[in-house]
């Protein structure tokens, strides 16, 4: 294990620089959330974020100079991807110390492009943006309601990343989209159209 609370990871073609979720910094930061009764789940870094990720850097024309908002972003490696080539990015989780470590590590990757939103995404009063992004949201009958209630009232493009979970099932079922991917680890992409300005360019990517 690396005692380095940062390290150097490559992405697709590009490096970015990655907090190490085991380092006693990160650790003590997780700890005071769960010392509080927060639900984390940022305690390690889920392996459909890198898909995300690697999917966002071999699409970067979907967001390039974009407003994205990303739900529950924890620590994740995409909201860095998202930040390098679009042109604003807001970062929500509901748990503070998981802002303030995606924080961190967005200033190390010499990003300032961004915006905390802390709260739960279906109860907070979110901005216009181009593309809402997500990945691994939906896992449980709770997660499944907080997003049918965010899609109830938002109206612009989602791109959601999930593994085919019972509830991720329900969800597809009664959401109409379309699969950007689906891949054998069971990690798959699909794109919520709504009326923003990306609609019919990410709409092509999806066919």
């Amino acid at each position: 294990m690396s005692t380095e609370l940062w390290q150097d990871a490559q992405i697709g073609q590009e490096h970015y620089t990655l907090m190490n979720l085991e380092h006693p910094h990160a650790e003590a930061r997780v700890r005071s959330d769960m010392d509080a009764g927060v639900a984390v789940y940022y305690d390690r870094r889920w392996s459909i974020t890198k898909v995300l990720a690697a999917w966002l850097l071999e699409n970067v024309a979907v967001f390039r100079g974009k407003r994205v908002l990303v739900l529950g972003a924890g620590i994740g490696v995409e909201t860095l991807v998202l930040a390098r080539h679009g042109e604003h990015v807001w970062v929500n989780d509901l748990a503070p110390a998981a802002l303030e470590l995606c924080v961190e590590q967005l200033k190390q990757n010499g990003l300032h492009n961004y915006t905390q939103l802390l709260g739960r995404y279906e109860a907070l009063e979110l901005p216009e943006v181009d593309l809402v992004v997500a990945g691994f949201l939906i896992y449980n009958k709770d997660t499944l309601a907080a997003m049918r209630t965010f899609l109830a009232h938002h109206h612009g493009d989602v791109l959601l990343v999930n593994e085919r979970l019972k509830a991720f099932r329900s969800f597809l079922k009664t959401a109409p989209h379309d699969v950007l991917f689906d891949l054998d680890d069971g990690s798959v992409g699909i794109l919520i159209q709504g009326e923003s300005n990306v609609r019919c360019r990410i709409g092509s990517l999806a066919k």
